[in-house]
This record gives structure tokens, sequence and C-alpha cells, in this order.
């Protein structure tokens, strides 16, 4: 009895500690299209900060590996290091933590929706946070995602605020399946089977997007399973790059023979323009079978000389080939290959059927050949090393006004065959900040389209040796002795449009992106504009370059959908005229573009 007396005295003596507020988050998961609950889903809810991005949390797992594989260089530099700022071979462990960092907060607990698809996530601190849900045969979505490859609504939560009736609505996946025979009639096994998605990038690159890959088996047969509805192109065979067998993981049996098969993109075809694309839905059983023919390696021959065809050949050179990846970016190849230096003459063999970029480098000159090999050897190529020429500029403020304190970056993007560039062949200068002046070191001869990239600003006029560079591509020869110049003319008096989008109801719509088309040069995709509607339905379209444009907001859009010339042309009378005079802020709303029109 004393006991408790005395422990009855301490509560009351302690001093009460402050509770903390604490929100909640709280919904619903339906299947698309019906009232129909799904239960057993995943729902993770993470912290963002207001732009959108992840906040790191305690706990998260990376791994070191004690005895990492060296980096692959790549043609135009040193290795990697896999220790950022360190030089010399990759360290291993972890990097230290930054001194005076402060603690990440814990992450927070899944949960999973019940019987009545209901879900709630309690001991939420004010801040802006995302909801995404997972279930196996569904694909993964997030509150607000308006489509299946953009991002959801970043909610935000006020201190001790609960969000309620959250709705999140789940679509089934696709399968493909089939049987690959060959050239003969006979099952073809070890054959990579890919879904490929055509999108782009940032920078407007048309690139091919790996969606789903499998393998056939010994009875040549596939599966691809839990497909993102959309559409897409199957292709099965050797893809450029490594030849078979050549890559990490091997063969799943020692007694495979590593045979290579012809790219071949569904129902038939070596050419990606006549290919059928192929229309993935929710729930879709897909059969598809198709013939791909056998095929073999081939070589790449030719003569390596000086600049002007000079008999000195350098008694060292390195050859990588680079190729695209059919899972999205580039890749290189570089193999021991038989080079003469009395001679020039060079030979890369074990080349599958591809589209390449061949450079070769021999110290301080290079050459480049986009080649494409298809059923045959390519023999005689002659590769002229060069230094390139030195590309000088400047970057000035229209006007005369001050030079911007945001960097100021300057590529030359160059066009090899209609290719898509290669990363690591991109001259990229930065302006000096004290005058404007910059220096591209080396280009190589060709056609380049030239970018210039600022923050707050707007490319009025470019010019290359006193001609339009703004509107054309440019030419680079190496036949005069100075090097070529650049101008850049930027002007601060950029414009801006707020606007709301909503639908026939009137009702706003948050996770839409607004888009701004120019009406004229649409091959600068600088000039390309967007941004995504937030909760109350309400966009900002910033650093918006005078002129006239179209204004779009489509219900579901790829990321960087808006790149497609023949998806724009599609919609081209649903968009708003918008009339887009310098330093102006303009307030436009608009109508929402529904999925499917």
């Amino acid at each position: 009895m004393k006991l408790s007396v005395w422990t009855c005295a301490i509560l009351l003596l302690s001093p009460q500690q402050p509770q903390t507020v604490r929100g909640r988050i709280e919904g619903t998961v339906l299947r698309e299209g019906t009232t129909e609950p799904i239960s057993g889903a995943k729902v993770t809810i993470t912290r963002v900060n207001a732009a959108g991005v992840a906040v790191p949390t305690a706990g998260t797992i990376t791994a070191y590996l004690i005895n990492p594989t060296p980096n692959v260089p790549l043609p135009s530099g040193p290795p990697v290091n896999t220790a950022p700022g360190v030089l010399g071979p990759p360290q291993l462990g972890p990097p230290p933590s930054p001194a005076g960092t402060p603690p990440q907060p814990p992450p927070i607990p899944t949960v999973t929706t019940d019987r009545a698809g209901k879900f709630s996530v309690p001991d939420l601190d004010e801040g802006f946070y995302r909801v995404a849900v997972t279930l196996n045969g569904y694909v993964k979505q997030e509150y607000g995602q308006r489509a299946f490859t953009g991002q959801g609504t970043t909610l935000t939560l006020t201190r001790g605020e609960v969000l309620k009736d959250l709705v999140v609505r789940m679509t089934r996946a696709g399968n493909i399946s089939g049987r690959v025979t060959d050239d003969a009639g006979q099952p073809a096994p070890g054959v990579p089977i890919i879904v490929i998605k055509v999108t782009y990038n940032q920078a407007g690159i048309r690139l091919f997007q790996q969606a789903g890959t499998a393998r056939t088996n010994d009875r040549g047969e596939y599966r691809l399973y839990w497909i993102t509805p959309g559409r897409y192109y199957l292709a099965a065979g050797t893809p450029p790059g490594p030849p078979p067998g050549a890559g990490p993981g091997g063969n799943p049996s020692p007694n495979e023979s590593n045979d290579p098969y012809t790219f071949t993109y569904y129902p038939g075809t070596m050419d990606q323009t006549r290919a059928t694309a192929i229309d993935v839905k929710a729930g879709d059983e897909l059969p598809m079978d198709f013939v791909v023919p056998r095929s073999q390696a081939y070589k790449i021959s030719g003569r390596i000389v000086g600049a002007g065809g000079d008999a000195q050949h350098p008694a060292a050179v390195g050859i990588s080939v680079g190729f695209l990846r059919m899972e999205g970016g580039s890749g290189f190849i570089q193999m021991s290959q038989m080079y003469d230096p009395a001679t020039g003459n060079f030979e890369l063999r074990n080349i599958v059927p591809g589209s390449y970029v061949l450079q070769a480098n021999g110290g301080l000159v290079t050459a480049r050949a986009a080649v494409d090999v298809v059923n045959a050897d390519i023999a005689n190529l002659t590769l002229t090393l060069s230094s390139g020429v030195n590309v000088m500029g400047k970057v000035q403020m229209a006007g005369g006004g001050t030079l911007p304190t945001a960097p100021v970056r300057i590529q030359l993007r160059p066009i090899l065959k209609g290719l898509p560039y290669f990363v690591g062949f991109v001259p990229i200068a930065q302006a000096n900040p004290a005058d404007g002046t910059f220096r591209l070191d080396r280009v190589l001869a060709g056609e380049y389209r030239p970018i210039v990239t600022v923050v707050g600003h707007y490319v009025k006029d470019l010019r290359f040796e006193n001609g339009d560079a703004l509107n054309s591509l440019i030419e680079l020869t190496e036949s005069r002795s100075e090097g070529p110049t650049l101008e850049v003319i930027l002007s601060p008096n950029v414009a801006q449009i707020d606007g709301v989008v909503t639908d026939d109801k009137n009702q706003t719509l948050p996770g839409v992106q607004a888009v701004l088309v120019p009406n004229q040069n649409r091959d600068r995709t600088d000039l390309f504009k967007a941004a995504a509607t937030d909760q109350s339905g309400r966009f900002v379209i910033r650093d918006v370059a005078p002129g006239d444009y179209k204004l779009f907001a489509w219900d579901a859009l790829d990321n960087f959908g808006y790149f497609e010339p023949d998806f724009i042309r599609r919609y081209e009378s649903a968009g708003k005229a918008v009339h887009v005079d310098e330093s102006a802020h303009l307030n436009i709303d608009t109508k929402v573009i529904p999925e499917g029109r």
C-alpha cells in the first residue's frame, strides 16, 4: 500500500512532458474503374521536401563491395573512381560521414490495406509527403499520379492535421508470352526478349526505354509478366553491344552454344520504323510468336592515319565502340584489337549487328565514325586522327547588362547519322562568370546543335561565325587555322505563366502537367516548358522566352512525352493559343485534355 502511495506521489510531482501533436493520413485503395476495394496492398509514405524530393531517413541500406570490379574506362578519360573526391584506386568501406551531420529521422513504417481497402498511417510530423501503393500483379501507383510514368501529388500536412478520404486506384498489369523460332523453324533457346517503350529525356533526345526483359527457354518459350499498360515494341535477338555470353551472369547452362540472333522487332522486321506497336491493356494476356533468324558476329577493319592522310601512324591507339543500350543510355566496348602501327591497319572482331559509333584515341588526337553493321563485315574504313578545333566563345547580356550569377553551360550536341548523341562525346563548357568567355577544346569536325542552359534567362541570339546558330545546326571543319567563334546573347526578361487546370465540371486537378509548346522551331527543346499542378490545381511555368505558344494540359502524359511530334499533332487543335512578351506575367487557366481523346 505504501508503495502505491509513493508511486502516485512521484507521478504527481514529476514534471509533465509536453506531448507532440502528430498528424495522420488515411485513405482507401480501389481497383481502377470500380468501387471494389483492394486488400493486402502495401502503402508506403515517404517524407519529401517542398520540391517533392525524398528526404533521407535513418536505417537506409547501402552495400559496399569488399573486392569491387575495376571500372571500365570511358574512351575520353580515366576510369571513374568508386570513392567520390578521392584520387587513386577505389577505397574499401563506406565513406566517412561529414562532421556535424544532423540525425536522420526514422523511416515511416509501411501499412497494409484491410478487407475494405482502408489504410491509416499515424504519428506523422508536419511536412511534405508522398503516398505510394504496391501489390503484385498491379501497377505501382502514387496518390495523385495521373500517368503511369509520372509522379504523384506532394501532400502538405500541417501540425496535428488528419488528411482523410484519400483514394488511390490501382490498375492490373498486362502479360506477354509466346514462342520464338529460328529461320529453320526450330526453337530458338537463350534468345533475349525485350519490351521497348519509345520515350524522351529532359534534353528532348528520343530514346528506347526497357519496360521488361525475358529469355527464351530450351523450347523457345518466353513470358513477360506485370507489364505496365501502354504502347510498346517487342523485340528479340542479340542487341548491339558485347557478344552473347560476354556480360555478367553468363548462361543458365554451360552447354549453351551462345549463338547470336538477328535483333528483330515483332512481327519480323529489323527496321524499327516498320515494327508493329503493341498496345498492352490492363489484365491483358497477349500471345506473341515470331521468327528470329540466327546471325553471326562480324568484323570492322580499316586503317588509322594521321591528319591530312600522313603516312606516319601512331605507335599506340585505343579503339572503343559506342552503342545505345536497349535498356536506356549508352555503353562502350573496349577490347583488345589487332593494330599494326607500321601500316595503321586495325581489326575488331565479334561485333554483333547494330548501329555503333567507332572512336580511336591516339594521345591528343581522335577519330570518330558512325557505322551500321547489318549482315556483312565492314572493311576499308579510314579513320583520320585529328586534334579537332578549339571553339572560342563569349556570353554577353542583351543591352550590355550584368552577367547572370547562375552558371551558364554551353554544349555542342553532335548529330551522328541521326543517332542519339553519346554522353562521352558531347563537348561541354561553362562560361567564366567574370567576363563570359568560354572555350570548347578539341571538338571534332561534324554537325552540331549548340545548347545553352541557364536559370532565369533565355537565349536571345546565338551566332556561329556571324551566322544564325539559334535555329539551325552548325558545321565544324578543320580547314582554317584559327578556331571558330560562338557568341551567346542572353536576356533576363523571361516571362512567367500562372494558371489553374480544371475538368469539364470546373473541378481543379492536382498532378496534371501544364505544357507550353512553341508554334515554331519545335526542334528547339529549350523552348518547351512544363510544370505540374499542386494540390489546388495551380501551376507556375517560369523562364519562358517571348514568342507564340500553345498551352496544353493532358490528363495522363508520359514524362517528356510532349517532345513526340506525332503526339503533339494529334492534339494541336486542343491547345490554347498564348502570346508571350518579354517580362510578361500572365494568368491563363485551361481545361484538361481527357485521356484517350
